[in-house]
């Protein structure tokens, strides 16, 4: 084995852990995003635009984190609004159509932003 192999294989190893960390710190930048906007906007009436609005937050974080850190955040963004901002609470159910179809148009514009202007590097952080 080359000295060259192992250098190789070791930045490999390298940038697959910082990829692995670049999308949980971006998963959970939405989550604590998400937590703060449902205590922010429960019990207001323009709650059920909220994950439309949260789009920008998960566009942020693909920008900044990668494709992978803003499907996740999307993903974990779209579980709590489910949960803990929209009636019944406590439960993946969305008894408001407007809130559930705004929920939709989250996923589908949060999945869209992430591979669209995610950085080409994907993940990778710059310096």
């Amino acid at each position: 084995m080359k000295l060259s192999d192992i250098v190789e294989n070791t930045e490999s190893t390298r940038l697959r852990k910082l990829r692995r960390l670049d999308v949980m710190i971006g998963g959970l930048f939405c989550a604590v995003a998400a937590l703060g906007s449902c205590f922010l906007a429960a019990g207001h009436p323009w709650q059920a635009s909220v994950p439309l609005v949260f789009s920008a937050v998960v566009l942020l974080t693909a920008m900044r984190f990668g494709a992978r850190a803003g499907i996740a955040g999307t993903l974990l963004a779209a579980v709590i609004f489910a949960i803990f901002l929209f009636k019944p609470l406590g439960s993946f159910r969305v008894a408001s159509e407007t809130a559930r179809t705004n929920l939709i148009w989250m996923l589908l514009m949060g999945i869209a932003f992430s591979f669209l202007f995610a950085p080409p590097t994907s993940g990778v952080r710059r310096p």
